[in-house]
């Protein structure tokens, strides 16, 4: 799922990488479900501790965004402090922050934005957060189905539209994983990703927003199919990580530092690139993690004998 993510930032040529991209979409939903899946039954405190965790990850990718704006600006403290304060800290951006999730920073952290919006809504709302999911559901396939010129015309990109209604599909899904797949039956599982997968590369020539209605088709079916073995033998642990919010917020940065040494590329390296970017970052997120597990003794063994 994180692979197919870089790769929709960092696309192969067309026409595959556009479907490629397409399907990368999915991943940011079942994103969603395993959010909401883990905290069905999740009590207050941990609710908060996830806030607090994702309110991190979030003004990490901030911070790491503004300083390579930084360097791009030859380090202009003046026009940097402008843009801060014009741009970043006006009211109608931070509004845009809550309402569509849209940074001027990092463009990534609308994913963080949105689920930093479901956990705080969770915590607030409680059980009722699913009735407002309900409502974003339908309202996001009512928008979708009109015809409109070209894909992504309006920013779907949201809590209200995708975020929150995935999130509480996660959480009933915990509780009626058994119900479903036993009135269902992973044929007709089977069946729904294939019709929500024909969708979303049928939107490609359609010209409207039917990857919407293909994602509720394919996503929650492909989450059924995997989500009752796999969340049982822990195997869904790593979407929870760090270690692939690592992958999400650096794999762009990578990607820039790439084009900037790679400016004129030929055709084996254009579909080599995604691969390439997706390694890369996976070695760094390995070595940063590395080093971290060595330090982090070090320094508990440093508190200690400070204590003593």
């Amino acid at each position: 799922m994180a692979c197919l993510i870089v790769f929709v930032h960092v696309p192969f040529p067309r026409p595959i990488g556009l479907f490629v991209a397409y399907l990368g979409t999915v991943s940011v939903s079942v994103f969603f479900m395993v959010s909401g899946y883990f905290s069905s039954d999740a009590s207050s405190q941990k609710l908060r501790r996830s806030i607090r965790r994702t309110l991190l990850y979030l003004l990490v990718a901030e911070v790491l965004y503004l300083f390579k704006m930084l360097i791009e600006s030859g380090f202009d403290w003046q026009q940097m402090s402008r843009f801060l304060l014009d741009e970043v800290l006006a009211p109608d951006h931070l509004l845009k922050l809550l309402i569509i999730s849209q940074s001027k920073v990092c463009f990534v952290a609308w994913f963080l934005i949105s689920l930093l919006v479901c956990y705080v809504l969770r915590l607030l709302l409680g059980k009722h957060l699913r009735i407002l999911g309900l409502v974003g559901l339908v309202a996001g396939i009512v928008v979708s189905l009109p015809p409109i010129d070209t894909h992504m015309d309006f920013p779907m990109s949201n809590p209200w539209m995708w975020g929150i209604p995935f999130f509480t599909l996660g959480e009933l899904i915990h509780g009626h994983e058994n119900s479903i797949l036993n009135v269902l039956g992973r044929r007709a599982l089977a069946g729904c990703c294939l019709v929500g997968l024909a969708v979303i590369m049928m939107s490609r020539y359609c010209g409207t927003q039917w990857w919407y209605v293909g994602n509720c088709l394919l996503a929650p079916a492909l989450f059924l199919l995997f989500a009752h073995r796999s969340m049982k033998e822990n195997r869904f642990c790593l979407l929870g990580s760090t270690y692939v919010f690592f992958v999400y917020i650096m794999h762009p940065l990578v990607s820039a530092c790439y084009h900037a040494v790679r400016t004129d590329i030929g055709v084996v390296e254009s579909w080599l690139r995604p691969l390439i970017v997706l390694a890369a970052t996976v070695l760094l997120a390995a070595i940063y993690y590395h080093v971290k597990s060595q330090i982090a003794p070090l320094m508990l063994s440093r508190d200690n004998n400070s204590k003593i």
